[in-house]
């Protein structure tokens, strides 16, 4: 069993300072600033916001919420703006503690929003609407940031006042938000956003080595140290020194072989798939709702989903508990096999099945350029170019896309799951 280790000593130093102690990057300090935010309930709550969703179901070390990640993408964002600043100079002279304890703070918050069981809950969104006919605002993927400025602007805005009074940002919640929507509306803002969320982030560095650790594999393992230490801040733009070319490909080979073993594992986005089909169940019982206001969102965490699972169907619960009753195709559907799915024929099945026929679809993307949207490298003679223009190992990246075949096994024989059986066999 893998621990997360989480102490607090005070008077560290004679500082006034609190350290985590992280299995991913040792020691974190939490300065006095931050620390209202990480002891406020809407961000203790990330404890029980499993990371991965159902991937412990085939990797059973990934019981890891939200909440460490967040501080790790914390003291990131941080290492990342500290040695930009010292790799820039001139160029970054507006980057002070002040505004370091700012940006990092909102990468601290940047999933805040997550509902039960994180991205599996935004697909229930979406199954909800499509299946139930409900009416449910399906913001995809985007939901937790949706739901995370909100509970930033009503629930932690006094928290993200105080931090703001060191900077030079008039605004300290407008600034959060427009980092948050993905709609800076100035240079530092953009640079904020950058450091969250770009294609070599604070996040996805901490989730892929995070997510790593608690699989129990190495395939999102890069050199980190080596990785932010090469952060550059030239002509507006987040940049690598040429000579971490290769740290570079290592970090974007690494979440692309996170994804093909682990996060697009098969199992993994059978047992996802039915669960986002029990929470859809839930929204359409009005077992449960999208929360409207801040203090509905405390409530919305993991245990919830699990008590309420009965009321869902014996087959669900099962299935989510203790692994048994669903199958999948074994033969996964990729390339020209997807071109022949009919998806509003898979909506017809899984609606006359309730939910016993199932199809998941995985889609990923490592990597693409688009304009004004790519990672930088500053070469040794000044210039600033593309990854994909010097990179062909990164200028090779395809579309990562399968999808998946679910079904329980009271209809194994069943017309409809014979029918995909003899389609993935002609596709193979």
């Amino acid at each position: 069993m893998i621990y997360f280790y989480f102490s607090l000593i005070t008077n560290y130093s004679q500082k006034n300072l609190k350290i985590i102690r992280d299995p991913i990057h040792g020691y974190i300090e939490i300065n006095e600033k931050v620390l209202p935010i990480i002891q406020n309930p809407l961000f203790q709550r990330l404890r029980y916001i499993r990371q991965t969703g159902l991937a412990y179901l085939v990797y059973p070390g990934m019981v890891h919420s939200r909440f460490e990640h967040s501080i790790g993408a914390m003291y990131l964002a941080k290492e990342f703006l500290r040695y930009i600043r010292e790799n820039s100079k001139a160029s970054v002279d507006f980057i002070d503690e002040g505004l370091i304890d700012l940006i990092s703070s909102i990468a601290l918050v940047h999933d805040i929003g997550h509902l039960p069981f994180s991205h599996v809950f935004e697909n229930a969104v979406r199954l909800a609407n499509e299946i139930f006919g409900l009416n449910l605002p399906d913001y995809g993927n985007k939901l937790h940031e949706k739901i995370g400025i909100k509970i930033i602007t009503q629930g932690l805005s006094k928290e993200f006042e105080k931090i703001g009074k060191d900077t030079t940002i008039s605004d300290p919640i407008s600034f959060a938000e427009h980092i948050m929507n993905g709609e800076p509306k100035n240079e530092i803002e953009r640079l904020g956003r950058l450091i969250i969320s770009n294609f070599i982030d604070c996040d996805r560095s901490d989730y892929l080595l995070r997510d790593s650790y608690y699989a129990g594999v190495d395939y999102g393992w890069f050199d980190i140290e080596r990785l932010k230490r090469t952060l550059i801040y030239v002509d507006k733009k987040v940049a690598v020194l040429y000579k971490a070319l290769p740290i570079a490909e290592q970090f974007l080979l690494s979440r692309m072989y996170m994804f093909e073993n682990v996060y697009f594992h098969s199992v993994v986005g059978m047992y996802n798939a039915i669960m986002s089909y029990a929470i859809a169940k839930l929204l359409q019982k009005e077992i449960i709702s999208l929360p409207e206001t801040v203090n509905e969102i405390l409530n919305l965490i993991d245990p919830l989903i699990y008590l309420n699972l009965d009321k869902v169907g014996e087959e669900f619960k099962n299935a989510i508990l203790y692994r048994h009753g669903f199958k999948r195709i074994k033969t996964d559907l990729t390339e020209k096999c997807l071109d022949k799915i009919d998806k509003s024929e898979i909506v017809d099945n899984i609606k006359s099945l309730d939910g016993l026929f199932l199809y998941h679809e995985f889609q990923d993307i490592p990597y693409k350029e688009f304009e004004n949207s790519a990672f930088y490298m500053y070469t040794r003679d000044g210039r600033v170019v593309t990854l994909a223009e010097i990179s062909p190992i990164v200028k090779s990246m395809q579309v990562i896309k399968k999808g998946i075949i679910i079904y329980h096994e009271s209809i194994e024989n069943s017309q409809i799951v014979n029918k995909y059986k003899k389609m993935a066999e002609e596709c193979f």
